[in-house]
């Protein structure tokens, strides 16, 4: 069974990207910090220090809050792995959660889902709402054959 660390140090890899001159670079524990330290979603700070910790092994017991804070960096980060406090932590979730999270999992693999989702994610209650009756005309018989969305679903 994966520590941690190695849980952890695997998101830093798979967050990898293509720097200017073509190689692959992971975000420096320092960058990852930083990012975390200044999302103005919560009130976490986490030194670049305490993260090395978490990544050597030698801090093991994070608080919920600091999962959640990693996890959010790299949900916002393209992403093979999944990233989830359970998945970081190696909790097996349970069985009911299991077919929706394929459901998620399998429309989240697409980028151009995972597209209209952050930006629904931007816009106020007042705007998804308008987006989500729009996407109903859409979702109308005949035209995409998707299910339209329930009553109070939003």
């Amino acid at each position: 069974m994966a520590t941690l660390a190695e849980r952890l140090n695997a998101w830093f890899a798979d967050a990898a990207t293509v720097d200017t001159v073509g190689r692959l670079r992971e975000p420096t524990t320092s960058e990852v910090a930083q990012a975390i330290s200044r999302d103005p979603s919560h009130d976490i700070t986490i030194s670049r220090s305490y993260l090395t910790a978490l990544r050597n092994g030698s801090q093991t017991n994070p608080t919920v809050s600091v999962l959640s804070a990693i996890v959010r960096y790299f949900q916002s980060r393209e992403m093979t792995l999944p990233v989830s406090v359970s998945a970081l932590i190696s909790e097996t979730p349970p069985p009911a959660a299991d077919k929706e999270k394929d459901e998620w999992a399998e429309a989240l693999s697409d980028r151009q889902v995972r597209s209209i989702a952050m930006r629904a994610g931007q816009l106020t209650p007042e705007l998804r709402e308008q987006l989500l009756s729009i996407m109903d005309v859409l979702d109308a018989p005949g035209r995409s054959g998707g299910p339209a969305r329930e009553e109070g679903d939003a």
